[in-house]
């Protein structure tokens, strides 16, 4: 692979120098670029090419994740407060004999519930509290999602994900892709229009939204490990790069 002399590098939205290259092609004749640009100008009879090439990776999710929802009412804010954290409580000393298991108290609100009498619903007061349990292996998470439902924690939400360092290892191989095939393809269209790449004159980096979670499905009170295929995710997830290019092409010879 050969790599040609780069100006500027940029990577989430930052300009660092890097060597690389990159379709959607667009070609700039020098004289018009010239007239434009007072930095690194365009030599003569040289011309601008604008490239950009992606490249993808996949791999299974590594992590699963439980959401909960802790709600009280009661008369008095203190004491819908107080029976929510027994519950949380609950969640705590319960995971703290689990290993690899990551807990986040997250949201947590209190509000006053008018009632509607037409429904025969009375005044009280309402606390809710989030909480999510992070763990590497279902044979760890499972049997404590059908523990903490047993305890009247509502769960809310069961779904498996890249780990924050397995996407960060997936789009390094990602970015490596797009930039391999950004050179390819611009040495492909360099040598259709007899020309040859002189120099790169930028390369931006980007890599897309976070991949999609992958929900499992499953009924209140079921979280087990005998459940069938609940222990590993069943699909594999995307990781892709974008690269743009700008590249300066001069006649061959």
């Amino acid at each position: 692979m050969t790599f040609y002399p780069l100006t500027t590098f940029a990577r989430h939205g930052l300009r660092i120098a890097l060597p690389g290259m990159l379709v959607a092609a667009t070609l700039h004749p020098a004289g018009g670029m010239a007239q434009t640009q007072s930095v690194n100008p365009v030599p003569p009879n040289a011309t601008e090419l604008d490239l950009s090439a992606s490249g993808t990776v996949q791999a299974q999710p590594d992590e699963l994740t439980a959401t909960f929802m802790a709600e009280a009412r009661a008369d008095t804010a203190a004491s819908a407060q107080a029976q929510v954290n027994a519950l949380v409580g609950k969640v705590t000393a319960a995971s703290a004999h689990a290993s690899g298991l990551t807990l986040n108290a997250e949201s947590y609100f209190v509000h006053h519930d008018d009632g509607d009498p037409r429904q025969n619903r009375r005044p009280q007061w309402v606390a809710r509290q989030s909480i999510r349990l992070t763990a590497t292996d279902g044979k760890v998470l499972l049997p404590l999602v059908g523990q903490l439902q047993a305890d009247n924690l509502a769960l809310t939400r069961l779904d498996w994900s890249l780990s924050r360092e397995k996407r960060a290892e997936l789009t390094r191989r990602a970015e490596t892709l797009a930039l391999q095939d950004m050179q390819q393809r611009a040495q492909a269209a360099a040598s259709t229009l007899k020309l040859t790449v002189a120099s790169i004159r930028t390369v931006t980096l980007e890599d897309q939204n976070m991949p999609r979670p992958m929900p499992m499905m499953m009924m209140a009170r079921a979280a087990s490990v005998d459940m069938p295929g609940a222990e590993a995710p069943t699909g594999m997830q995307d990781v892709t790069a974008t690269v743009r290019a700008t590249l300066i092409l001069k006649p061959a010879g």
